[in-house]
């Protein structure tokens, strides 16, 4: 049976694969596939030309000695085959002989070039590709091209070929030659601006674009006076016979990839128009206004993958201000992604005129106007606008403040948006601009100095402004900052030998530190994560001393208490943020930080143990022995990293009866003698994770007032910092009436800004009864939980990120 026979072929293929050694198996699958090829079913063939692709040898010679012929002109010959699923197969196994490493000879070209006029759809997306490797692969060999009646370059030639397949009836070919155009780097400059060439004929008459029209309006300079009528009339007459529609080659390609039908062929044209343009400064600014066309697309991916690109070829372009005019109304777009990206791009791009910066600046404010929750990325995108253009914004920097030559302008509210939207694009314009001070009156040099505390990121140091005295506290706060390392060194050395001392010298010891650093991690932002980090640990140390002296003063008993709960609880809390909120603790840290948490447990199980319930000592024996599980593997691997009490309890979780209790609690008071608090190594490299809520606004006294019973959208806007998961991030909404809401943001709300920083955009539905009168409600960020120890106490299973934004709500009754 043919089917049979074809299903053994491809088993035959998978089994060659998985044995990539054997060649002798290999070399005698070959054969027999190539005895196999005459048979007259097409699934047996093409299965055969697969197996050929996949196992072939170059090694195996021809009578001429060329590596690998004879198997190219095995499947040379199948690519003329009557099936088109042959020819298909022949094609492929080609590029999977390409794939594996074997070489492909020059002669395939006009195979190639055959399949591209093929009836079937897989073999000209086959051939596509197959040209496409070949022009990789002998870019500067010259073949005589048929259209162009000349000798070019194979890349050339290729390129024109792919070109003119972007004419494909079918869309797969279509978004193929596509993606391959925008890789071909080696392509001649003619070619390649032929890709931008549209004719438009009228009975065979060339006819003036809209845009040729315009231009020559522009140059000239005329006015429009509405007295010439058809000025785009065709003046004139070309040959029919010289007019080609079905071969175009590489002219106008590009035109028509941007105007296709389908979105998958136009954003493919993009991606490749843009990695050409990328290349070729030249060629970036001839392809400007036909990416910038693409603005208007009516797909969202569409108009995205514009900006993107546009943004991408910043370096390279000026834009114009009829050009500024199209993108600037993407800012009214009801997209925040597609707003984002615009912003990024305007902050980018370099514009040419001052009537472009200010067009730009007010389109800014009334993306403010439009959407309040894009102030902070509007004020980032004005302060990049001033930062690259300094001489432009210098000239508008009195339009912009509102001053007057003679009379004294009002004091602008610094609790407006669009006004702080404004003083930072001058800010940044005068620190590369010193001039521009002159003109700054005496609000708009207090309004700088209260936007250089509240904002430092965003507003630069003026010179011109600083006075002697700021410059003196930021030399105080120089020497504090360097200072600040060198405590925190020092401390260290001290710390170094608390597991030898006794318990009442270390708890004294601890409490000086813990109280010494929490005053100190407010001065220092470069070491304040590697402070609180230190600050936490000690402080569980310190709650653990005062653990092992109840200890010893009971004679090694603990007398089971809600105050040891409560102490064992707040150890485990802080262990818990330590491992969840810190990145790059190390080895070392995390192992202390375990056996911090498996010393809590055990101070908790000995307190059980003596004068609990049995229905809580059962509880405790199993959340014991659980935690020493999850710990053993570590303990074994790395022991060095543990102390003595840690390395005898870890071997307890298999040599022990579990349900003896009695005998579990003589072991364990036996062993807490060994019970000693640790040192802590000071992280260098210690990252915290931390968040803003940048909208809502907090202090907004406006209420937002919806029906009671319905709904009302809130949008929170994020930025969550040295966060490796934001899956693990969530939103805690806390009614009046302590009724909590848990909402998990979508993957689409997550903005990657580096590989550690996220941006979060998420709406919020809010709902409640009918209030008497408005009520606050908290929204706050929080991440879920990393450590082991209070999750098997089921005691803890987020922390929070932020501090509660607070927005005013007023749930009214329904009107009739």
């Amino acid at each position: 049976s043919n089917k049979v026979l074809s299903n053994m072929v491809s088993v035959l293929t998978t089994i060659g694969c998985c044995l990539p050694n054997s060649q002798a198996f290999h070399v005698q699958l070959v054969t027999a596939a190539c005895t196999l090829l005459k048979t007259t079913n097409h699934l047996v063939r093409a299965r055969c030309l697969a197996l050929i692709g996949e196992l072939g040898l170059s090694e195996e010679k021809t009578k001429d000695g060329d590596p690998s012929e004879g198997l190219l002109q095995l499947l040379g010959h199948y690519t003329a085959d009557d099936d088109s699923r042959v020819r298909t197969s022949a094609f492929q196994a080609m590029l999977r002989l390409y794939e594996r490493g074997q070489p492909l000879n020059q002669s395939v070209y006009s195979q190639a070039c055959t399949g591209l006029s093929d009836d079937s759809e897989d073999v000209r997306r086959t051939a596509v590709k197959l040209v496409w490797v070949l022009s990789k692969l002998y870019p500067e060999s010259m073949v005589n091209s048929v259209e162009a009646g000349e000798d070019l370059r194979l890349v050339d030639d290729g390129f024109a070929k792919i070109c003119n397949m972007m004419n494909d009836i079918s869309i797969t070919v279509r978004v193929e030659s596509a993606t391959l155009l925008g890789s071909m780097h080696q392509v001649s400059a003619r070619f390649l601006e032929q890709t931008l060439d549209k004719k438009l004929m009228s009975n065979m008459r060339r006819k003036i674009s809209a845009h040729e029209r315009a231009k020559e309006h522009f140059e000239s300079g005329e006015w429009a006076t509405g007295a010439r009528w058809a000025d785009d009339k065709p003046k004139e007459s070309l040959d029919a016979e010289s007019i080609s529609l079905m071969n175009i080659g590489a002219c106008g390609a590009f035109v028509h990839g941007l105007e296709d039908e389908y979105l998958e062929v136009r954003n493919a044209s993009l991606d490749s128009l843009c990695e050409l343009a990328y290349q070729s400064p030249r060629f970036a600014l001839m392809c400007l206004d036909s990416i910038i066309d693409m603005v208007n697309d009516e797909i969202e991916s569409v108009r995205l993958n514009t900006i993107n690109s546009l943004r991408k070829l910043s370096r390279h372009l000026v834009l114009r201000d009829d050009q500024l005019e199209i993108i600037l109304g993407v800012l009214q777009d009801f997209s925040f992604t597609s707003r984002e990206a615009l912003r990024g791009l305007l902050g980018d791009i370099r514009m040419g005129t001052r009537e472009s910066i200010n067009s730009t600046i007010m389109a800014l404010l009334d993306n403010l106007r439009r959407y309040p929750e894009d102030r902070t990325s509007v004020w980032s995108c004005s302060q990049r606008i001033g930062q690259h253009h300094p001489q432009l914004t210098m000239m508008l920097a009195e339009e912009l403040l509102c001053l007057h030559p003679y009379f004294d302008s009002p004091e602008p509210d610094m609790e407006d948006p669009a006004y702080v939207a404004v003083l930072l694009a001058v800010f940044n314009a005068a620190a590369l601009c010193p001039t521009m001070v002159a003109l700054f009156p005496e609000h708009t040099r207090r309004h700088y100095a209260y936007l250089r505390s509240s904002l430092p990121e965003l507003v630069p140091a003026i010179q011109a402004i600083e006075d002697t005295g700021s410059q003196a506290v930021e030399k105080v706060v120089a020497v504090a900052a360097s200072s600040t390392g060198d405590f925190l060194r020092q401390l260290m050395a001290k710390l170094a030998g608390l597991s030898s001392l006794d318990l009442d010298t270390a708890e004294q010891l601890l409490d000086i530190s813990v109280r010494d650093l929490r005053r100190m991690k407010t001065l220092d932002d470069r070491t304040s994560a590697s402070t609180e980090c230190t600050c936490l640990f000690l402080s569980s140390q310190l709650i653990l001393t005062q653990l092992m002296k109840s200890i010893v003063r009971q004679d090694a008993t603990v007398v089971y208490s809600e105050s040891v709960a409560a102490s064992v609880e707040k150890i485990l809390q802080q262990t818990t943020q330590l491992q969840t909120l810190y990145l790059g603790l190390g080895g070392s840290l995390a192992a202390m930080v375990r056996q911090t948490e498996l010393k809590a447990l055990a101070v908790q199980l000995l307190s059980t143990l003596g004068r609990a319930s049995l229905g809580d000592k059962v509880r405790a024996c199993n959340t014991f022995r659980q935690y020493l599980t999850l710990v053993k593997s570590s303990v074994e691997n790395e022991p060095e990293l543990y102390d003595s009490f840690t390395k005898q309890v870890v071997p307890l979780c298999d040599s022990v009866d579990w349900s003896r209790l009695q005998t579990l609690h003589d072991i364990l008071q036996n062993l807490s003698n060994l019970l000693r608090p640790a040192a802590f190594t000071t992280p260098c490299d210690v990252r915290k994770t931390t968040a803003v809520i940048h909208e809502p606004p907090s202090s907004s006294e406006t209420a937002i007032k919806f029906p009671a019973g319905l709904a009302a959208r809130v949008t929170l806007v994020a930025t969550i910092e040295n966060l490796e998961d934001p899956h693990r991030v969530g939103i805690l909404v806390r009614y009046p009436d302590q009724r909590t809401q848990m909402v998990i943001p979508q993957l689409s709300a997550w903005t990657r800004l580096s590989p550690l920083r996220h941006r979060l955009v998420a709406p919020i539905l809010l709902t409640h009864a009918l209030w008497s009168e408005p009520c606050n409600v908290e929204m706050t960020l929080i991440v879920e939980a990393c450590g082991q120890g209070r999750q098997l106490l089921k005691l803890q299973d987020s922390i929070p990120l932020t501090d509660p934004v607070k927005v005013l709500v007023s749930p009214k009754t329904h009107k009739r």
